[in-house]
């Protein structure tokens, strides 16, 4: 049974998992590249699938987006992850009010924290299923 903070799921080194999408329809290779840098920076040891182009889904623009699936292994708690991923996004460029605007320079998606599935409907999109098959065979 999964729990509210996400703790069921880590593993026996004490290490939880997280599962992210990262997403932008501005300088899309550019912006996915750096955000990779930046978490590979910090956790050396992420998984990284092959990005991809997808049509915008809830989001006001026309523009296509790039996303790429990432899983990492962190001793991180989840608030300070999801804080730090908060602050990657803004040193990017990100702002508060891009994404109503249709203008998302970069988005990081914490997707799954251990057992904890936090956007289920994101889990679902084809080109997540596909790119956690492609890096490892995980399971949602």
């Amino acid at each position: 049974m999964k729990t509210d903070d996400g703790e069921n799921g880590k593993r026996a080194d004490g290490l939880s998992r997280a599962v992210l999408c990262l997403g932008s329809n501005r300088d899309r290779e550019r912006n996915v590249r750096r955000a990779a840098e930046v978490l590979r920076g910090r956790f050396p040891a992420i998984r990284l699938s092959t990005p991809v182009y997808t049509e915008p889904v809830g989001c006001p623009s026309a523009e296509r987006f790039l996303n790429q699936v990432a899983v990492l292994y962190t001793d991180w708690g989840r608030e300070a992850f999801a804080a730090f991923l908060k602050r990657v996004e803004a040193d990017l460029g990100r702002c508060p009010a891009d994404k109503a605007a249709g203008r998302v320079p970069i988005d990081i998606d914490l997707l799954q924290w251990n057992d904890q599935i936090l956007k289920a409907d994101d889990l679902r999109r084809p080109y997540v299923r596909d790119g956690l098959r492609e890096i490892g065979g995980f399971e949602i």
